[in-house]
């Protein structure tokens, strides 16, 4: 049996990446698939659907709570993780002294100061930040640090953000908790006993 993880693409996300080292974390590397989706309203749907069997969502997405709430009922939280996403970078174009367009997943905008730009695009997913930025449909955007790298020069770094720890939602169809917390115990990291 191949489990079905719906996550935001396209390929190359931080989402694709996240669900990647939860698969390896997991020990089910072999027995899970990613299916990229570019709407994650679509994918609940995939999975509420029985489709898929669960739903990755990084807990910083704008509609965290939408999806929480929309199929209370019968897509549950069913757990979560840690980890950081790839590499960003605040990138503009080579050739554009003073950039006026900025494209930008709205999940990212507390990186930057979009007051910066006359012109904010908003758009579903980094690498389509990437790739719209060295197509020229705009002159700055939030995206990956290999962008810079595919660029050849095009492109310029203004602004190195990191990988950014933060956490992922795993939603599916089947309750998980049945009334006692659900988490990874770490008193002693909390008590800062693990230095």
């Amino acid at each position: 049996m191949t489990l079905t993880f719906t996550t935001l693409g396209p390929e190359g996300s931080c989402h694709e990446n996240a669900v990647q080292h939860y698969f390896a974390f997991q020990g089910i590397e072999d027995d899970a698939e990613i299916d990229l989706t570019i709407d994650l309203h679509e994918g609940l749907e995939r999975v509420r659907r029985g489709e898929s069997d669960y739903l990755v969502q990084c807990s910083a997405h704008p509609e965290v709570h939408l999806l929480t709430e929309r199929y209370f009922s019968e897509v549950h939280v069913v757990d979560t993780f840690v980890h950081p996403t790839k590499e960003l970078v605040l990138l503009s174009r080579a050739d554009v002294e003073r950039p006026r367009s900025l494209g930008l997943v709205p999940a990212t905008a507390g990186y930057v100061d979009v007051s910066q730009w006359e012109e904010v695009v908003p758009v579903a997913s980094k690498p389509v930040v990437g790739a719209e930025l060295l197509a020229g449909k705009y002159e700055s955007g939030l995206t990956h640090l290999e962008y810079l790298e595919k660029s050849d020069g095009a492109l310029r770094l203004d602004r190195y953000i990191g990988a950014v720890t933060t956490t992922w939602v795993v939603y599916g169809r089947r309750p998980r908790f049945s009334g006692q917390v659900i988490g990874t115990k770490c008193r002693a990291y909390l008590l800062g006993e693990d230095a």
